[in-house]
């Protein structure tokens, strides 16, 4: 048996806690002296203090841990409700840790704004050239990744001998981060007059990737969330030469989408400003 102190340094929760447990009758001592007043703990009731901080860190209220002790709720239920809780903490986590890496990078883009820094922009022209797509709206960028992946294994898988691998993402809405509306494919060299599908996404459509006479482009690599740093400095590049945007925008993945931190070209179809 343990008195109060010597039991709250073995369990590492306060005394204080453990007095407040007793006077609402979540956790009782197992023994009060009737001369001393001394409450003592056996180590046998560690299991139960586990169960309520266990219960408690879920998000539970004391009310309902206590109802729940009643009912002795199984070790298996009290796994999996933590196993849940972990994931959501983890999936918290990682968003956290996202908008983390967000925030550096838009300082960064703060310290070097107005500089076109490591970037060289190019002035180029493009033929047209056969174009199998999937136009659909998306609710994350994460889910356009995920596409991005299947559909360039879907038209290599079907296709394989027309495919240039290369995959062109195609944006015909303004960006958000959510409703992304993106048309996404991969070049070829000749036209399929075959049906192509992506599972029960739906058919794929034989277009045509239009030919543009002037396109201002600049190549990015490294993780997603820096590149608004490449999209930043071709606006920079752009306003500075007197040009403004004439069409969507196209992103071409000069490697396979597949590898991590692919190359990707950023092409904007431009004209000379008024």
């Amino acid at each position: 048996m343990f008195r109060i102190g010597e039991f709250s340094q073995i369990a590492r929760v306060s005394g204080r806690l453990l007095r407040y447990y007793d006077s609402i009758g979540l956790l009782r001592p197992q023994r009060i002296d009737p001369d001393t007043g001394y409450r003592y703990y056996s180590a046998s009731q560690l299991q139960q203090l586990n169960r309520i901080l266990a219960l408690k860190e879920l998000g539970l209220s004391l009310d309902q841990i206590a109802r729940m002790l009643d009912e002795r709720i199984s070790v298996a239920e009290i796994r999996g409700m933590l196993a849940l809780k972990k994931a959501e903490l983890e999936q918290s986590l990682a968003a956290e840790a996202a908008r983390l890496r967000q925030i550096e990078s838009r300082l960064v883009q703060i310290e070097q704004q107005g500089t076109l820094g490591d970037y060289d922009v190019v002035l180029k022209s493009a033929p047209a050239v056969p174009f199998l797509s999937l136009r659909a709206v998306y609710s994350s960028l994460d889910h356009v990744v995920a596409a991005i992946g299947e559909i360039f294994h879907a038209v290599r898988t079907q296709v394989a001998a027309q495919a240039r691998d290369q995959i062109v993402v195609v944006a015909h809405s303004d960006f958000e981060d959510q409703d992304l509306d993106l048309e996404i494919g991969v070049t070829l060299t000749r036209q399929v007059n075959r049906p192509v599908r992506l599972g029960d996404r739906g058919e794929f459509s034989m277009t045509e990737l239009a030919a543009a006479d002037r396109l201002a482009t600049i190549v990015r690599s490294g993780p997603l969330y820096q590149s608004h740093l490449a999209f930043g400095k071709l606006g920079v590049w752009m306003e500075a030469n007197g040009y403004e945007i004439a069409g969507p925008c196209r992103e071409v993945f000069l490697d396979l989408p597949i590898q991590d931190n692919p190359a990707v070209e950023i092409q904007f179809p431009v004209t000379k400003a008024a």
